[in-house]
């Protein structure tokens, strides 16, 4: 017999150097898909961040626009209030300036009813209910909570104040 020649239990440097590159390579390729993977999750990240950035950003306008309009409305009302006490003050004074001139008629028309008597009756007549203009008997109206007061004629919102 001739004497072949044993294997060793030790395996050669070249199979180590053989196995320990398609090991690297291995561990290459295994790194390559797990950057690939954390690269897609990093891109779906980025476009899912932009995505809510971007609804973020149109409800924040959204907000500004509300806000605005809800301020531009509270001005709109407290010019309107302010116009409405302006306008009740306006009246007051008209309705104190109508009822001096409607005093000083009847102290007028007193006086002239006790010396000429077919004068007071021309003055005394149904202009003395008149003595008092619309926008006067409108206020007076309004004070009063009569309901529709705007549409009233003179007569009706004589007839309504007293």
């Amino acid at each position: 017999m001739a004497n072949k020649p044993r294997k060793s239990a030790k395996p050669s440097k070249k199979d180590l150097r053989k196995d320990a590159k398609r090991e690297l390579e291995r561990k290459l390729v295994k790194a390559k898909h797990e950057l690939a993977d954390h690269k897609a999750k990093a891109k779906a990240a980025a476009k899912k961040a932009k995505k809510q950035a971007k609804k973020d950003i149109r409800k924040a306008k959204k907000d500004a626009l509300a806000t605005k309009n809800s301020a531009v409305k509270t001005a709109k009302r407290a010019a309107r209030g302010k116009v409405v006490e302006g306008q009740a003050k306006v009246a007051s004074v008209k309705a104190g300036a109508s009822e001096k001139v409607a005093a000083s008629r009847s102290t007028t028309a007193h006086t002239i009813a006790t010396t000429r008597p077919a004068a007071a009756r021309r003055v005394a007549g149904p202009k003395a209910d008149n003595s008092q203009s619309v926008a006067v008997l409108r206020a007076k109206a309004r004070e009063q909570g009569v309901v529709g007061y705007s549409r009233l004629t003179k007569a009706q919102l004589l007839a309504k104040v007293k």
